[in-house]
């Protein structure tokens, strides 16, 4: 009977053991699992924030190039001033440049004229030895007339960036493709640090080319953001991940191995948890692709990992007639932990929706941004046709805008685009109208189901009239004006979004060329056409 008891003793040891260890590994791996994940939302969240802010960075440029175009003639004070304004609003970029076109014909004059602003210019290159001499023959030159700050960057203006074969290669593909590029990391040496940073390259045209073959005959030069990379990573990941994750940025080039360009090491005490390291989905910009590492300190995991398996082991053994009990507490944990990852789901997908809704809106006005809105006009043309309805589009362009800025200065034109379109906006009566910011001083307005936008464009320019804004504020005898141009279709079936949009300009050029302050209107399928400026 002794023996048993001994055995029967044994036995139950033996399995209180055996399910005490699987009742504990099964806990660990949970946990274990459960801190996996959280890991991968922290880095995918971390690398989203830092996809935005790449993408706040080249919206940058795209504004500054829009303010160039419209100055005919480009000079150190201007730039300087355009480039100050953004770089104050903006530390991330750390420097900006104006390179110009020129080719060999034009050379000797080109750098005549430019001894004029900087003694002793000529485009320059580096030699064998990395000192700066005087370029060799070449058919074209893209050459560095301007750079902000000028102090810490003088010896970039007439340096000739197509001397440098990749900074060539991204020039002609930003040229030939009219969009920005960036360039592979660099090392950015300043004093009291060591930093990796990018150039962003974006052409500036004249006028507007929409083929290749026109962007090649009217580049006009192009604009150039230098970027540290620990300056983004610093402004979007102390947003998102403030836990004790290292983090390395990788960018993916040509290699088969991708470079380490920032490291954010939070814990030098221990080893990171190389187990549990994660990489991002790529994170796309400018013809580049960067992915986000993150590996987790001992620290990160232990804040999340619990006592509890330790315990059920021990209890176990000692108290098997417990393990209903905690097999319970088992499951009870693994619940808490999938709620806490059904919580963490979640956040991510209110941040995706946040995210989505920035990159549909206008950042100045909070309307709809011109992509979104050419989007909508694209889905309500085919609705219409579908539906056999008539449809309604308004183009609205604020007279004089840059003689505005120029006169009152950045800050308040862009307080006077937002009491104008708050004021346009005030003037839809119907849900299904849709205003948005169409470029830096155009409204657009869509009107599905209408078969006639004029007497909403009437409407449009009476609602700015009444709100008397005056254009100069010394003499307040003058108001500010709008011009408005429309078209009604109604007739989709051989339309397109492209056509819409077209005719609505070319009614809004109507308008502008009759002297502004008045509306156009295009009725397409209609014998009859208002008089202008009706």
């Amino acid at each position: 009977m002794a023996k048993k008891v001994l055995y029967s003793t044994i036995v139950t040891v033996l399995v209180g053991l055996f399910f005490s260890f699987l009742a504990a590994m099964s806990l660990y791996q949970s946990e274990k699992q459960a801190v996996k994940h959280e890991i991968q939302k922290d880095v995918e969240n971390a690398a989203l924030s830092l996809g935005r802010e790449l993408n706040i960075s080249i919206e940058l440029l795209y504004a500054l190039r829009s303010q160039l175009s419209l100055s005919n003639e480009i000079n150190e004070d201007a730039f300087s001033a355009l480039a100050n304004n953004v770089m104050d609003r903006h530390p991330n970029i750390r420097a900006m440049e104006w390179a110009e076109f020129v080719t060999n014909d034009e050379r000797s004059l080109y750098e005549a004229e430019a001894a004029l602003e900087f003694a002793l210019f000529e485009i320059v290159e580096l030699n064998e030895t990395g000192d700066l001499a005087k370029a060799g023959q070449r058919d074209r030159y893209f050459p560095v007339r301007y750079v902000t700050p000028y102090a810490e960057n003088q010896n970039m203006v007439g340096f000739d960036l197509a001397s440098r074969a990749s900074m060539k290669d991204a020039l002609e593909m930003s040229w030939y493709r009219g969009v920005p590029i960036a360039t592979p990391a660099m090392r950015l040496k300043r004093e009291f640090e060591d930093n990796s940073g990018f150039l962003m390259l974006l052409p500036v045209f004249y006028g507007e080319p929409e083929t290749a073959a026109d962007r090649q005959e009217t580049l006009r030069g192009f604009l150039l953001g230098l970027f540290a990379v620990g300056d983004i990573f610093d402004l979007a990941i102390n947003n998102t991940v403030k836990e004790s994750i290292n983090l390395e940025l990788l960018d993916v080039g040509l290699k088969a191995q991708s470079d380490v360009i920032y490291r954010n090491v939070v814990d030098l005490s221990e080893p990171p948890v190389e187990a549990l390291s994660y990489t991002s989905a790529p994170i796309y910009f400018a013809g580049r692709e960067w992915l986000l590492k993150g590996t987790p300190s001992p620290s990160y995991v232990n804040e999340r990992m619990s006592v509890y398996p330790h315990l059920i082991f021990f209890i176990g053994v000692l108290i098997f007639t417990l393990l209903a009990y905690l097999l319970y507490m088992l499951q009870h944990r693994a619940l808490l932990i999938q709620k806490r990852v059904d919580a963490k789901t979640r956040e991510l997908r209110e941040a995706n929706k946040k995210l989505e809704r920035i990159s549909k809106s206008d950042g100045l006005t909070g309307f709809c941004n011109r992509d979104y809105f050419e989007e909508c006009v694209q889905a309500e043309v085919k609705r219409t046709q579908r539906d056999k309805l008539a449809i309604s589009m308004i183009m609205i362009e604020i007279d004089n805008m840059s003689h505005y800025n120029a006169k009152h200065g950045r800050v308040v034109g862009d307080k006077a685009i937002r009491l104008i379109g708050q004021s346009l906006v005030d003037t839809l009566k119907r849900p299904g109208d849709l205003l948005a910011r169409y470029g830096g001083e155009t409204f657009a307005i869509l009107l599905p189901n209408t078969k006639d936008g004029a007497p909403i464009a009437n409407v449009c320019l009476e609602a700015i009239k009444q709100l008397k804004l005056p254009f100069d504020k010394e003499e307040g005898s003058q108001l500010m004006t709008i011009s408005v141009g429309g078209v009604t279709v109604l007739n989709a079936d051989n339309m397109d979004a492209s056509k819409v949009i077209a005719y609505a300009e070319i009614a809004l050029g109507k308008a502008v060329v009759a002297g502004r302050n008045q509306s156009n209107w295009i009725y397409t399928e209609e014998r009859k056409q208002p008089p202008e400026g009706g």
